[in-house]
């Protein structure tokens, strides 16, 4: 349990990264996350132990991550950083924490546009977990 808790700095690490490039995935090295960590929010942690909490919130189904490994015929095995990617169940995470989380929030959102043609509003229902499309109960008069 205290490795879950101490995996979400790393969670909010990888989505600010992503955040930053405009991307759904980030692949930061291992030596960038842990700056990132230690002057960002102030956890000094060695390598081992940010693989065993990577494992930990890959395994609750936060992240995904996709190794890079290129095959050279002279050199061997050229190992190159991880691409990490964050899931639904990650985003549903970030958004409990109270981080914007737009990636998620726009794809659901150009559904419900595309679904309802009335207008109405998007808002994330905490009950269902979900976001959803609710209309207007009066119409909205627009200025002429």
């Amino acid at each position: 349990m205290e490795a879950v808790i101490k995996g979400i700095p790393i969670l909010l690490i990888i989505q600010g990264l992503s955040k930053y490039h405009g991307k759904k995935y980030c692949y930061p090295s291992q030596i960038k996350v842990m700056e990132l960590l230690k002057n960002r929010v102030g956890i000094k942690i060695s390598i081992a132990t940010l693989n065993r909490y990577l494992r930990v919130i890959e395994d609750q189904g936060w992240i995904r991550r996709i190794r890079r490994i290129k095959r050279d015929p002279v050199k061997g095995m050229i190992f190159q950083s991880t691409i990490y990617i964050i899931s639904k169940t990650g985003y549903r995470l970030l958004a409990k924490a109270g981080v914007k989380v737009w990636f998620f929030a726009k794809k659901k959102v150009k559904k419900a546009v595309k679904t309802f043609d009335a207008p109405g509003v998007i808002r994330f229902n905490k009950d269902k977990k979900k976001f959803i499309y609710e209309k207007f109960k009066e119409k909205v008069k627009t200025p002429a």
